[in-house]
Order: C-alpha cells, then sequence, then structure tokens
C-alpha cells in the first residue's frame, strides 16, 4: 500500500513538472500580436490545421499561388513558435508528379505516437476526380510516402476536406463528397473503411436549426467530449463548433452532431469580406488554459481564382464561447 502511494505521489509531481515545462516552452506574448498573424504577398493562404509539440507550433494550409503558368493549389507545412516569425516550408507540394493540378485542404491528427496529416487532390481535373490522401510522421518534419484514403468509398466520385479521429482502436473519416458530409469507419486507416449506417451525418445548431451544407473539418475532443468545427453557409462562410451528442463509444454516436455555435469574431482590416472562412481548433487547455482557433479572411473575392487573397488570424478561448483575437486582452465584443 505504502509504495503505491509513493508511486501515486510521484507520478502526479511528474505530471506537473511535464506541464509546467510544456507552459515554460511556449512562447506567445499574446497582447503584441496582431491579425493577420500569417500572411504572404503572393500567396492566399486557406484551410488551416495546427499541432504544437515542444514549444513548436507546425502549421499547415493551402496555399493558392501562380505555378506552372497558372493558379494551383499547394499543401504547404511551416513552423513557427510566436506566430511572428515562421520557418521556410517543410512541406510543398501539389501532386504534379502523379498527374493531379494541386493538392488542398489539410487537416493533422494525433495517434499514438504518430502523426497523420490528410489532404485532397485539387483541380476537378477531367478523368482524375478529386480524391483523399494520407501521409505518417514520427515528429511533424520527415514524411513518409502518399498514400490513398478509404478508396475503396472515394474512387469514382469527387472527395475533399478529410478529417479523422481516433477513438476505441478505429479510424473515424469524415468528408464531404460532391456537395453532401460523409462519415466511415475502419480498424486501420490503410484498410477499408466503411460507411456508418448510410454514412450520412446530421449537424444542428444551438437553435435547433439543422445544418444541410459544411466543409472543411476538424475532429477534436475538448473538456471530453467530441467537436467539430466545420464551414457552414450562407456567404460570407463560416466556423460552425458541433458537439457530438453522444460519448462517441459506439459508430452510430458519429452520426449525430448538435449545439452548434459560430464563434463571434470581429471584422478587421484583413477580413472584411470572408472574414472567418476555412477554420480549424487547436487545444492548449494542458498549457496554458486555452483553445485556439485559426481562420482565414480576406477583402474580396475575385482574385486567385475566386478564392480571394486570404490571410490567417488567430483567437483563443477558455470555453469556446467568448473568443479572443491576437493582440487583445479580452473578448472583442465584452462590454
Amino acid at each position: 500500500m505504502e509504495d503505491t502511494f509513493v508511486i501515486s505521489i510521484a507520478l502526479s509531481i511528474l505530471l506537473v513538472f511535464t506541464a509546467l515545462a510544456a507552459r515554460a516552452d511556449l512562447c506567445l506574448d499574446w497582447t503584441s500580436l496582431r491579425n493577420p498573424v500569417l500572411s504572404y504577398p503572393d500567396w492566399s493562404v486557406k484551410d488551416c490545421a495546427c499541432e504544437y509539440r515542444d514549444g513548436v507550433f507546425y502549421l499547415f494550409f493551402s496555399a493558392f499561388y501562380e505555378d506552372n503558368g497558372g493558379i494551383r493549389s499547394h499543401v504547404v507545412e511551416v513552423t513557427i513558435r510566436d506566430f511572428k516569425t515562421y520557418s521556410e516550408p517543410i512541406l510543398n507540394f501539389d501532386g504534379e508528379e502523379d498527374g493531379w493540378i494541386g493538392m488542398c485542404s489539410p487537416d493533422i491528427t494525433k495517434v499514438g505516437n504518430t502523426y497523420y496529416l490528410v489532404f485532397n487532390s485539387w483541380g476537378d481535373k477531367e478523368g482524375k476526380l478529386n480524391q483523399l490522401f494520407y501521409m505518417r510522421s514520427k515528429d511533424l518534419v520527415k514524411w513518409n510516402t502518399r498514400k490513398p484514403l478509404a478508396a475503396n468509398l472515394t474512387s469514382g466520385t469527387r472527395a475533399i476536406d478529410a478529417a479523422i479521429a481516433f477513438n476505441n482502436k478505429k479510424y473515424y473519416l469524415f468528408w464531404k463528397e460532391k456537395q453532401i458530409t460523409r462519415c466511415a469507419v475502419s480498424s486501420s486507416i490503410d484498410g477499408k473503411f466503411k460507411f456508418i449506417e448510410d454514412g450520412y451525418p446530421t449537424f444542428q445548431k444551438a437553435n435547433g436549426e439543422a445544418v444541410n451544407w459544411c466543409e472543411n473539418y476538424t475532429l477534436i475532443k475538448i473538456d471530453g467530449k467530441w467537436r467539430l468545427i466545420c464551414t457552414i453557409q450562407p456567404r460570407p462562410h463560416k466556423p460552425c463548433i458541433f458537439t457530438m451528442a453522444n460519448s462517441g463509444e459506439k459508430n452510430s454516436d458519429w452520426l449525430t452532431w448538435i449545439q452548434g455555435l459560430t464563434p463571434e469574431l470581429p471584422k478587421q482590416e484583413f477580413n472584411s469580406g470572408e472574414f472567418a472562412n476555412a477554420a480549424t481548433l487547436m487545444s492548449l487547455q494542458e498549457v496554458d488554459g486555452y483553445i485556439y482557433l485559426l481562420y482565414a479572411g480576406n477583402t474580396e473575392g475575385k482574385s486567385y481564382i475566386g478564392r480571394g487573397w486570404n490571410k490567417l488570424g488567430l483567437a483563443r478561448s477558455k470555453d469556446l464561447i467568448e473568443w479572443i483575437p491576437a493582440g487583445m486582452s479580452k473578448p472583442w465584443n465584452s462590454k
């Protein structure tokens, strides 16, 4: 009994020191930041995803820019510690070597000690419909070869905006098939996926209104509950954060999402048009107590083949309700 007590105390101390070390690594001087936190003079960037590891943010996004005679989408990865100074790209690929026009819409998930980057081909090439892919990494820097994802379900139809979650030793996959959200499950990311029941999840806002169109998904567990953030209509596009109605222990639980709430974010100089498009969530609650929201904004929708010159904004919250944009010390709409 005494040995068990000593071990328990030692583990508690270790967890405390681990949390303190993680907090010490975080280099965010929040009130000195300014939105947009990421912009390029000749790239339009959106569809972001982010993973935090050992004091470094690994940021993934779609980058639209002129390449080989036309505007194309590329999946890009950069690193950042302070959301002020970014690295040169770790990844920047378009799939042209495999006959694709471009690559787009990355999302990142950690399963055990392995990171999975999922994304889709882009461009709607004639005779080569957009499809889903994934890559593996142990350190977010060295990535293995691109592989098809759920090809047994997507082959022959247009598929984009993949997101995965791992629960009960199963991989749950969401994606957009044509204009409809689909949901499937597999015991192996390399294996065949199977639709959960009819494969059509339902989404409902907090006011009871059904949401019939969404895209750009991220699945994340926050405060013990599975959440799904996606982009909804009408324009300007906006994010909506849904909560799973049940626990996620049953496959059927992944089909019902409720209490959808749209984060209240300000229109600033960089996002007077689409003000919070293609957003993602990242939880650092164990590090600094906050949940972070990255989102794309623009001032027009004509350049970059109709997507506009997008830049990335950043906000954070402790409760998914009140959001503090980068550079502000309190929620922007607080009195």
